[in-house]
């Protein structure tokens, strides 16, 4: 029954055992094969749970990675180079072999008679053939596979691997994902840590001071606009990048680890430092703008009385001006156009005008500029200031037009030749005109007395006017008629003048450049030089006037030339001994002396008319004192009365409370009085009447009264006391604090406006005084005399600048120590909780101040 089964379905047994005899076949094949691979394999993990790969740095790390990948990949490669898949020929003669059959009984199934099935005995004997090899297949049977490992490796270096990995295992406590995963992951160091150091440098012109940038900070950077910014990056390999908005600057390597870089700062939001596009460190960023200058003039220009040209002007920077100059440029003559590319006609002069040495930020000066020797005096001109800050931006004022003062000569002769200058200047093509009247001049020698240097200047000015038609001759001959015209009002005087200014100007120069000793000696000659002539030619011009020198008083002082002489000598002494600094100051002291010493005229007449200006002024300056005095008196009178309607009101307070308990009605009585005193109190207070604004317009007329006595003194005198600016600066502030109803400012800038005035009396008594002028003598000093005594007969301060016959004048100290006094006592005076004794004394103590 089993061989007719067998016989039935010998396919299915076939293919099956078929299959075996392949798998056998693959086994045999891959086995060997495998071996290596796994045995690296093997290693790999041996290395993993022995963590051998934490012994070694990454890159170490990494290159074994690489090494165990690359061994089993090229042992894979080379054992696998001649594998083949068992195919169906030798997977039957692998059964066969197996099963010990021999004549090939599965080849013979598969076989087919090959001459055909025609003849039925060859037929028979064909299906006889095949069904003994079918019986035959009853024996197939599948051996186990035999790799042959035995004869490649005899010595069985094939379980080393895999008794590694036990031991490895065994250590490891058992199996260890993590310590798989650390293989395959090489341990990196950590990057140091990246340091920052920002530092941003305003401009120099900003006088701000360098400023270092927090990197933890996240507030908003602020710099000014053209800021210097300077950043260091210590740690990291990589060149990192400084961005500012959308600008971008790289770092420069100073070491290995250490960058710095540095960028202007123009525009941007952000600033931020980066490293391969990531940001490390970042900060949100506003940059200031620069804003331009502004400059104005105050008022128009004016004229002096001593034909200085004089700006008022106010001009501010945010962050200071560092140039200020007037630009001047000619305007038409009564209102006719003139042609501006004409020769001259569009020239500028520029004139530097002075900067405080400690804040330019707001500026409001007055400047004096002695323009007559110019071409274009007696001309009108436009008028420019233009203010330049640090960063070069400029500011200009508005144009203004005004006349250039001249100088009024007495001599016939220089007012003629001033007059052709004159008209030089208007219209240069009229030099044809003007050198004929040049010569003209000259022709007759008699109106200069026969000085041959006015001669030929003359003649020398006619010539060069026909001569040289250049624009560079008109000027030189300009300048040369001013010298021909100043010889003839003053003599040699005005050129030793002129050459002793050169040398001062040289000699000063030199020093603050530092010159050698051998150029400084030469100037130092050379100035003494000139300051001989200059004295000789003084002297000469008072012997030729009839001047003389004034007699010094008590105040003055006596300068010879010997005088002059050792002060030269003394600055030549500090600059050959290094010292320069000091013969610097020393050479400025020798100039204003010499600029203070002028001749004074024999004439009494003029004397004592200066004299009679100078008191006239010291009288209309008690006078205003007076009325700020009295002025003063009734600010504090005002602010008593507001006062003493509070305690009235709190006295009414005081006797409700005490009366509290008679009823009700007498309680609203006592209100409703309550109420009418407190309003009366109220009343009193000039702030909600008319009073306040009389007051205030008082207080500004004062203030202009005293701002025409300080121009009226600057002419006189050249300069103005700091005193009396002082005294319209608080008399600004009075104005204001009466305007605005508040009498405790107003009263104290009175109070200063009169210690101002004060002062500034007693500056004004000593200038002219120094000055020549007899401040307390003159053809009415009897009168006023009798005029500055009280009604007793008591001389007073009431004409003279300071009264200090037999009365000590409270310095400073003693004054300031006054108003504070008396500030406390009205501090006290409007505490209503002191006692009522107390108060009554305040009270008594406020009369008699």
């Amino acid at each position: 029954m089993a061989i007719a089964g067998w016989l039935r379905d010998p396919q299915s047994i076939l293919r099956r055992k078929l299959a075996l005899s392949r798998l056998a076949l693959l086994w045999e094949a891959l086995w060997p094969r495998l071996v290596w691979p796994l045995s690296v394999l093997a290693l790999f993990l041996t290395a993993a749970y022995a963590e051998l790969f934490a012994l070694f740095p990454a890159w170490a790390h990494i290159a074994l990675l690489i090494g165990f990948g690359a061994a089993l990949l090229g042992v894979t490669i080379w054992q696998f180079r001649s594998f083949r898949w068992p195919g169906a020929d030798v997977t039957q003669r692998r059964l066969e072999r197996d099963s010990n059959l021999a004549h090939r009984p599965l080849v013979a199934l598969d076989d087919r008679l090959s001459g055909g099935s025609e003849d039925p005995t060859t037929t028979a004997l064909w299906r006889a053939h095949q069904e003994r090899m079918a019986q035959r297949l009853r024996d197939l049977r599948n051996a186990l596979p035999s790799p042959g490992l035995l004869n490649r490796d005899p010595m069985a270096l094939r379980f080393l691997p895999v008794l590694a990995v036990v031991i490895a295992l065994v250590a490891a406590g058992g199996w260890r994902p993590d310590l798989l995963q650390a293989a395959f992951n090489p341990h990196f160091a950590p990057p140091p840590p990246v340091g920052f150091e920002i530092w941003v440098t305003p401009p120099a012109y900003t006088r701000l001071p360098p400023r270092l940038v927090d990197p933890q900070s996240a507030k908003v950077i602020r710099v000014p606009v053209n800021s210097k910014i300077t950043a260091i990056v210590q740690g990291g390999s990589r060149v990192p990048v400084l961005k500012l908005g959308d600008s971008a600057t790289e770092f420069t390597a100073v070491d290995k680890e250490k960058f710095t870089a540095a960028a202007e700062i123009k525009a941007g939001k952000r600033l931020s430092i980066e490293r391969r596009g990531r940001e490390l460190a970042g900060w949100p960023l506003t940059v200031v703008p620069d804003l331009a200058p502004t400059v104005e003039l105050a008022k128009d220009p004016e004229s002096t009385s001593r034909n200085l040209l004089r700006l008022d002007y106010l001009a501010g920077d945010d962050y200071g001006v560092v140039k200020l100059i007037a630009e001047l440029r000619r305007a038409p003559i009564d209102g006719v156009p003139f042609d501006p590319d004409a020769p001259g006609m569009n020239e500028r002069l520029h004139l530097d005008l002075p900067l405080p040495a400690n804040s330019n930020k707001r500026l409001e000066e007055t400047f004096y500029q002695d323009l007559t020797a110019h071409p274009w005096a007696g001309l009108p001109v436009y008028i420019t200031l233009i203010a330049t800050d640090g960063a070069e931006q400029q500011g200009r004022s508005t144009r203004v037009t005004h006349i250039l003062p001249e100088r009024n000569f007495r001599n016939p002769v220089a007012q003629a030749i001033i007059l052709l200058r004159k008209a030089l200047t208007r219209n240069p093509d009229d030099r044809a005109q003007v050198a004929e009247g040049m010569a003209r001049l000259g022709s007759q020698p008699q109106l200069f007395s026969g000085d041959v240097v006015v001669y030929l200047a003359l003649r020398t000015a006619a010539n060069r006017l026909i001569l040289d038609q250049s624009h560079a001759a008109t000027t030189d001959v300009q300048k040369l008629m001013w010298e021909t015209a100043l010889r003839l009002e003053d003599g040699n005087l005005s050129l030793a003048e002129r050459e002793l200014r050169r040398a001062q100007d040289a000699l000063q120069d030199a020093i603050d450049k530092n010159a050698r000793d051998e150029e400084i000696e030469k100037l130092i000659e050379e100035l003494k030089q000139a300051l001989n002539n200059y004295m000789r030619e003084l002297a000469e011009q008072m012997a030729r006037d009839n001047e003389e020198m004034m007699e010094p008083g008590d105040n003055d002082q006596v300068i010879t030339s010997e005088d002059l002489q050792r002060m030269i000598d003394k600055a030549r002494e500090m600059a050959q001994s290094g010292n320069r600094d000091a013969a610097r100051q020393m050479l400025s002291e020798l100039r204003n002396m010499l600029e203070n010493m002028r001749p004074m005229k024999s004439d009494r007449a003029q004397r004592q008319q200066r004299n009679q200006q100078g008191q006239q002024m010291m009288s209309e300056m008690d006078k205003l004192t007076r009325e700020q005095h009295n002025l003063l008196g009734e600010t504090q009178r005002q602010m008593q009365q507001g006062q003493r309607g509070q305690q009235g009101q709190r006295g009414q307070q005081g006797q409700q409370g005490q009366q509290g308990q008679r009823g009700q009605q007498g309680q609203q009585g006592q209100q409703g009085q309550q109420g009418q005193q407190g309003q009366q109190g109220q009343g009193q207070q000039p702030g909600d009447g008319d009073g306040m604004n009389g007051a205030r317009q008082r207080q500004e007329a004062l203030r202009r009264q005293l701002g025409d006595m300080m121009g009226k003194f600057n002419d006189m005198m050249g300069s103005i006391p700091d005193a009396l600016g002082n005294a319209e600066r608080f008399m600004r502030d009075a104005e204001r604090g009466l305007g605005q109803g508040d009498l405790n400012s107003a009263e104290r800038a009175q109070r200063q406006a009169l210690d101002a005035l004060q002062q500034g009396m007693q500056d004004m008594a000593q200038q002219m005084r120094g000055d020549g002028t007899e401040v307390g003598e003159g053809p009415n000093a009897q009168e006023q005399r009798q005029q500055q005594r009280d009604p007793l007969g008591r001389e007073g301060n009431f004409g003279r600048a300071v009264d200090d016959r037999g009365v000590k004048i409270p310095d400073q100290p003693d004054r300031q120590r006054s108003r504070e006094i008396l500030e406390e006592l009205r501090r006290r005076a409007g505490e209503g909780n002191r006692p009522k004794i107390e108060l009554d004394y305040i009270e008594r103590l406020l009369r008699r101040f």
